[in-house]
Order: C-alpha cells, then structure tokens, then sequence
C-alpha cells in the first residue's frame, strides 16, 4: 500500500497542476512533486535518481525562499553545476547513453526557468521539460512517468496560453 501511495503522489501533484494559476503554487507543486519523486525513489534504492530529484528541489526551494530570480551569469553558473553533479552522477552509474541523457535535458529546461524566468519563462520551460521527459517515459515505458508529464504539459499549456492572452490585452 505505501508503495502504491509512493507511486500515486507524483500523478496526484499533476492532477493539482490545473489550479496552480500563480507562479507560487507552481513551485510550490513541483517541490511537492520533488518531494514525492524524491522519496519513491529512495524506497526503491536508486540513489542517483533520488540524489538528482534532491537536488531539483533544492533549486525549487531557493526560488521560493528568496523569491527572487539570478542574473544571467549566476544563473548559468548554477545551471553548470548542477548539470555537472547530474552528469557525474550519470556516469557513475554507466548511464550515458542518448536516452539517459533526455532526463538531464529536462533538468536542465526546468531549473532554468525557475532560476531565471518571470512566470511566463517559467511555464514554457516547464512544458518543454515535461514534453520531454513524457516522451522519456513512453520510450522506457514508464507510464506513470509519461502520464505524470503529460498532465503538467497540457497545465502549463494552458495556464501559459491565459498570461499570454492576458498580458497581449493589457495596455502598456
């Protein structure tokens, strides 16, 4: 049962992306969805994984902490370093084939957004990331992971699409 309940957050937190119509409580879910990944993962003994879903939520937790975002330099060194642990991580565990790397893409598209961007940035790195990371989960057939995906593409999709509406019929 604990395990099953493991596996349902991450769907769970997808599901509540559709009422996460503020940048706030989009961080907020994905550090939940961080949380949730984080530990099923642990549960499961793959610690590169848990170590990378970690590391995920620490940027998620900074951008809520401070509530602020970092300069292009900054933003770029972080993005390094942490791509860097990802990376080594992957390496370590003999995970460097084209598809181990699709996840490192999709890390890389989502802390850039939370790192850099205003709201707007945010959602379109995200739908990137999670287009690509659905598309990981159809090829290896993780279909808790694509489905999960999918569901936070199509949010932000629509949240993105009402900014965009909304900022294009405010006068400037």
């Amino acid at each position: 049962m604990f395990e099953f309940l493991l596996h349902g957050f991450p769907v769970l937190c997808a599901i509540m992306s559709f009422w996460s119509n503020t940048e706030k409580k989009l961080l907020l879910l994905n550090l939940a969805l961080c949380v949730s990944i984080a530990s099923l993962l642990a549960y499961e003994q793959a610690w590169g994984g848990a170590v990378v879903i970690t590391i995920a939520g620490l940027s998620t937790t900074y951008r809520l902490v401070k509530q602020k975002l970092l300069s292009t330099q900054a933003t770029y060194i972080s993005l390094f370093i942490m791509t860097a642990i990802v990376m080594a991580i992957n390496v370590t565990t003999h995970q460097t084939g084209m598809l181990s790397l699709m996840p490192v893409f999709t890390f890389m598209a989502y802390r850039f957004g939370e790192l850099y961007c205003k709201e707007s940035g945010l959602r379109i790195c995200m739908i990137v990331g999670s287009t690509n990371f659905m598309i990981y989960g159809l090829l290896t057939q993780t279909w808790g992971l694509a489905v999960t995906e999918m569901l936070f593409a199509l949010s932000n999709s629509w949240y993105w699409l009402k900014l965009k509406r909304g900022l294009s019929a405010d006068p400037i």
